[in-house]
């Protein structure tokens, strides 16, 4: 159990303050017990309980684009590094099997959430000027908004395209009208938001304060950006002043300590989301009310029965083949990757090595028999291969490494705090190498594979192991899907490496995606939601929807 208070998380429990999401609504309150435009905007305390209302719709337990129930789930679901399982919640597979409409539930829940941040985000920083405190802390907290925002519209544009933009508080109900910008124009939003940002966020963060964005992240998210722009040398130099002072960013030395409460906020962590025992444990489905729960509720979506999960996931047979090609030196301490042990669980006596129990002593055997029911659902359709290497189930983002009964159920005893890492300096260096190789620095690139490569036990690649771009791009590749197996970067990645349908789908079917066969150019995003274009007549659906 935690003993640190989490400033973030406590911080949103004052959300029924400031949480409404229509401002037309906010500002026509007359009852005198309730808070409005004139008796809220007073001094720093509003502006910072105001602050944490606006992180609040993207890190919410179950909703929004890192909500356990719908962003994580579905985002990951698009990856080919997993299965899906029939059966469950039909948003999810509608998403994972690109079988999804603008009409899917799931996508229109993290659609306006993240709308919901980018206006708490407008009306705070329409409000600060007239608040008294110093420009010095203004700053700080306008730069904290633009942050938000930018990220909210990096979250848009990279699963919508096209979207409309809004950098100003709504007046009327008229003025939500407004067109759908192209995707070009929303990514210029998100350079715009992030630059400011970077420019007045503080790169350490008091130790109370700890889970507040700092100029690192603006950073990360700024290079990303790039990224997708297919800016190469921005997103080099921009990823490089994580490397130099004042950063002092480095891989932990424990992959494992990533995913649980052992070592958060260390030097890998360039954002995360902070969860704590703060509120109703039970009331996990509630959301920004006085007793909103501070639970990480992931390892209840994907933890096997026998540890109290909903099981909802299994690793998919390409994930399984690119862990095991591939063996550690001799005399080394385990047969393969290191990060394969803290990514899933297996019956090690299958390939070798001596067998290990999770949870409280529970064998593979008895993880496996309880997930049976389940998994059987995949055939015939998705052919899960348990016979050439053994069975897997997937162990990052579970709490089975604590040896405790029930540990993934959050009805238990003892629900999981860990924090959600956001952004790792590990995704950092292999995102810095693929823009230095797309920019012919292949040392560098080199280098920074290295890194990765080196801390998961691996040999390291030499330039006579990767002589030109297409190795090394192939490497990234190869690394990135093992680095960050489950942590919503897989599809992003196929996307932009891959950057036509029939290419796209090709490989999709490859490696034996789920909705492989009816992957069309469209599904590149999400289409605009029913809802926004049935009350924004300006908003036009995504061509490729039409």
């Amino acid at each position: 159990m935690k003993k640190t208070f989490k400033y973030i998380s406590a911080l949103t429990l004052v959300l029924a303050t400031v949480a409404g999401c229509n401002e037309k609504e906010f500002l026509k309150q007359t009852d005198p017990n309730k808070i409005t435009d004139a008796t809220f905007w007073k001094d720093e305390s509003s502006v910072s309980a105001a602050l944490g209302a606006t992180y609040s719709p993207l890190r919410s337990s179950l909703y929004g684009y890192w909500g356990s129930y719908q962003g994580i789930q579905d985002i990951n679901a698009l990856g080919d590094d997993v299965f899906t399982l029939p059966g469950e919640e039909p948003g999810t597979w509608g998403v994972a099997t690109f079988s999804n409409d603008e009409n899917n539930g799931d996508l229109s829940g993290i659609f306006s959430n993240t709308y919901q941040c980018i206006h708490r985000a407008n009306l705070l920083l329409s409000k600060i000027g007239a608040i008294n405190m110093s420009q010095e802390k203004k700053n700080l907290y306008m730069a904290e908004a633009k942050f938000l925002r930018g990220l909210s519209y990096y979250i848009l544009a990279s699963n919508w395209g096209g979207v409309p933009v809004r950098t100003a508080p709504l007046e009327t109900t008229d003025g939500y009208a407004t067109p759908c910008s192209t995707k070009e124009e929303v990514w210029q939003q998100v350079v715009a938001d992030l630059t400011d940002a970077k420019a007045g966020l503080p790169e350490k963060r008091d130790p109370k304060e700890l889970g507040r964005v700092t100029s690192g992240a603006a950073i990360a998210y700024l290079g990303k950006a790039y990224m997708f722009m297919e800016d190469y040398t921005k997103a080099e130099t921009t990823f490089d002043l994580l490397f130099k002072p004042p950063y002092a960013y480095a891989l932990v030395d424990n992959y494992e300590d990533n995913f649980t409460d052992k070592n958060e906020n260390n030097t890998e962590s360039v954002f995360e989301w902070t969860f704590a025992p703060i509120g109703d444990q039970y009331g996990a489905w509630s959301t920004e009310s006085p007793n909103s729960p501070m639970y990480n509720y992931l390892p209840q979506f994907i933890g096997p029965p026998a540890g109290g999960g909903w099981f909802k996931y299994v690793p998919s047979n390409y994930l399984v083949k690119e862990f095991v090609k591939e063996k550690r030196p001799a005399g080394a301490d385990t047969k393969f990757d290191k990060r394969m042990y803290a990514s899933l669980m297996w019956k090690h006596s299958t390939l070798g090595e001596a067998d290990v129990t999770w949870y409280d002593g529970r064998t593979f055997d008895q993880l496996w028999m309880s997930a049976l029911s389940k998994t059987v659902r995949l055939y015939p359709d998705t052919p899960l291969d348990t016979t050439t290497n053994g069975r897997f189930l997937i162990k990052k983002g579970t709490s089975a490494w604590r040896s405790v009964a029930n540990a993934d159920n959050y009805w238990g005893p003892t629900p999981s705090t860990a924090n959600y890492r956001v952004v790792r300096f590990a995704e950092i260096l292999l995102l810095r190498a693929e823009a230095a190789a797309q920019n012919g620095n292949n040392g560098k690139a080199i280098d920074d594979i290295s890194k990765i490569r080196a801390r998961a036990g691996l040999a390291v690649k030499t330039a006579a192991d990767l002589p030109g771009k297409p190795e090394i791009l192939a490497e990234i590749d190869h690394q990135k899907l093992l680095e960050l197996f489950f942590e919503q970067n897989r599809v992003y990645d196929i996307r932009r490496w891959n950057k036509s349908a029939p290419q796209l789908s090709a490989m999709l079917a490859a490696h034996q995606k789920q909705g492989a066969n009816v992957f069309q150019a469209k599904h590149y995003f999400f289409p605009i939601p029913a809802g926004e274009l049935k009350s924004n007549p300006k908003a036009t659906q995504n061509a490729l929807w039409k």
